[in-house]
């Protein structure tokens, strides 16, 4: 089966916006609304796509439901208007109900598999095969769902669905359920359910269909009137749109491209404000803000996610024998560290902003197994650089050793912004003299 009903022109598209505060999230659908009425030519799948896989996923969320560029930038600018602050991310649970809302089933790969099952299984005379059958579908769906991005912390159904919620919970082999549903046997019960969480129900009679809404407004959001409840309806496009809206904006990170294909166009950035500075808020003890050149930084490579491996200075060299040993080599690392305080800046994320503040913890030395089949000084370089430097709480500068013939092959690699004016090589050069060995150029810095 495809998913036509879902990607076809006529089915309502969601654009998910998120930043760190909601002026900045304002803005920020206040920009993408200017950008589609100047040049709407970008297709929509193409917009939604970058938003939901080139950009950072922050605790401030708007989400806007339309088909066209037109529709959708009249819904961004709306959507600025209704400021929606940070809160916690509640607990989702997944209600199947019973099946017997659903009507006209949904054309997903993951139903169209579960219902194959349901087909061969080999059951007993008298057995409900039209029950196993609404199992499966409902086990499809739960199965969807987690495909894109929808994972509850329980799953509870009645009938049918319980024993698809019991298969989804990872209570039951999925054949076992649908035998189960078919043959009336009892299946394991969920759980209590969890405070103060959000419910998706599944499968709403036709004649109780909610009306499409482009954005969220007032309390209630995309949900009903308590914002705590969504219903899904298996077979309306414009179910989905509300539903995966509505998740995003209570905080939940699912896929709100609906799972269509689209690739990477330019989208306007974030305006963004120097931390703590435009609200006065002080940084939390022992963290300060990001420098405007951190900041920059760091920011671009948030949304490139990945991109930092571009932005790491690398220097090689090989050490003739007698090499430092592990000890040495980690003492002449953390001496380096002293000598060049930033080296040590770590950031972090507090509160939904980023910080910086220095570490005091050792950053360790990579040390290589010997390998005769390559190249010791590509391997060091790899080791230290070929690898994105992890945003949070971890060290922005790295050493590798590895046995290069009679010498060793040393690699140091640091995250430009906390290297300042310095370049690898003179890093690397530092490093060497404070472990007490004379480095000889390997090959130029990366």
């Amino acid at each position: 089966m495809t998913t036509t009903f879902l990607t076809g022109p006529d089915a309502p598209r969601v654009l998910a916006v998120s930043a760190r505060d909601t002026e900045t999230a304002a803005a920020a659908c206040v920009r993408l609304a200017q950008r589609l009425e100047q040049d709407p030519s970008p297709a929509v799948d193409d917009v939604a796509a970058t938003l939901a896989h080139g950009r950072e996923r922050f605790p401030v969320r708007h989400a806007v439901i339309g088909t066209d560029p037109v529709e959708l930038a009249a819904a961004l600018r709306e959507s600025a208007d209704r400021p929606r602050p940070a809160a916690p991310v509640p607990a989702l649970v997944l209600d199947l109900g019973d099946g017997s809302a659903l009507h006209g089933g949904p054309e997903l790969p993951q139903v169209a598999q579960a219902s194959a099952v349901a087909g061969d299984l080999s059951l007993p005379a008298g057995a409900d095969r039209l029950a196993a059958c609404t199992a499966a579908a409902l086990h499809g769906m739960g199965a969807w769902l987690a495909a894109h991005g929808l994972l509850p912390d329980t799953v509870l159904g009645r009938g049918a669905g319980a024993a698809a919620a019991a298969a989804l919970r990872g209570e039951l082999p999925p054949a076992d359920a649908l035998r189960a549903a078919a043959t009336g046997a009892r299946v394991p019960a969920a759980g209590a359910l969890p405070d103060g969480a959000v419910v998706l129900r599944v499968g709403v009679p036709a004649g109780d269909r909610a009306p499409a809404r482009r954005t969220g407004g007032g309390s209630g959001g995309f949900g009903d009137a308590d914002g705590a409840v969504f219903a899904l309806d298996p077979a309306d496009p414009a179910s989905y749109a509300r539903v995966f809206a509505g998740l995003w904006e209570h905080g939940f990170d699912v896929d709100c491209t609906l799972g269509r294909a689209g690739r990477r166009v330019r989208l306007p950035g974030y305006p963004f404000r120097r931390s703590c500075s435009a609200a006065g808020i002080a940084p939390p003890a022992g963290l300060r803000a990001l420098t405007p050149h951190e900041q920059r930084w760091l920011f671009h490579d948030l949304v490139r996610s990945g991109s930092a491996a571009e932005h790491a200075l690398c220097a090689t060299a090989v050490l003739p024998r007698p090499a430092p040993a592990v000890r040495e080599a980690q003492a002449a690392l953390g001496a380096l560290l002293d000598a060049r305080p930033a080296l040590r800046t770590v950031f972090t994320r507090h509160g939904g902003r980023w910080y910086a503040r220095a570490s005091a913890r050792p950053v360790p030395v990579t040390v290589l197994a010997p390998d005769d089949g390559a190249d010791p000084v590509e391997r060091v370089r790899a080791a230290v650089a070929g690898q994105t430097f992890a945003a949070a709480d971890v060290p922005l500068v790295r050493l590798a050793l590895a046995p290069a013939g009679e010498g060793w092959a040393v690699a140091l690699a640091a995250y430009a912004p906390v290297a300042g004016s310095s370049s690898a090589d003179e890093l690397l050069a530092h490093w060497a003299e404070l472990a007490g060995a004379a480095a000889l150029p390997a090959a130029a810095p990366a």
